[in-house]
């Protein structure tokens, strides 16, 4: 049962990531067709600005659950590598309890900033594009982002595991 959630976690997470891929190469075209029209029609698409906006949004959140999935985040790994084993395992320990933190209080307050966009029926200003939908990309992404956490536990960075496996027993 646990290795069937595992398995669901990381092809959802995958399956986001796609979604946030493709978001970005629609933003990337839908950016070169209004600079094209801007300079050679003389005026960019009108909603283009903020659909793009909003196409970042999907991009950066959407994305960042298989990011952290495969260990391809940024880190700061500068004092870790300096102190004992132990207190490695101990920084460990306090970074994931770190993200779990961020990622439950980031998941509340996007929670009611999403419920607020829909009880109001907040709209973009020029193209009225309906935004609670495009703000559930965040909670969602938050949310998603700590089942990952959880599905890998506490556990040694990339760089270390790889490193074990290049080592024969």
């Amino acid at each position: 049962m646990l290795r069937i959630l595992s398995l669901l976690i990381a092809r959802t997470a995958y399956g986001v990531f796609l979604l946030g891929v493709f978001g970005g190469v629609v933003m990337t075209g839908l950016i070169f067709v209004s600079t094209l029209m801007r300079y050679l029609g003389g005026s960019p698409l009108r909603f283009s600005d903020e659909l793009a906006g909003l196409l970042f949004l999907s991009l950066t959140f959407l994305c960042l659950p298989y990011v952290l999935d495969k260990g391809r985040h940024m880190r700061i790994e500068i004092i870790r590598n300096i102190v004992p084993g132990p207190m490695a395992r101990i920084m460990d320990v306090i970074s994931t309890l770190t993200l779990v933190a961020f990622c439950m209080a980031f998941a509340y307050e996007a929670w009611d900033f999403m419920g607020f966009s829909y009880s109001i029926s907040s709209r973009a200003d020029i193209s009225g594009i309906l935004l609670w939908p495009w703000m559930a990309i965040m909670p969602f992404s938050m949310l998603l982002c700590l089942l990952v956490q959880f599905r890998h536990g506490i556990r040694q960075p990339m760089a270390d595991q790889t490193l074990e496996k290049d080592v024969p027993l």
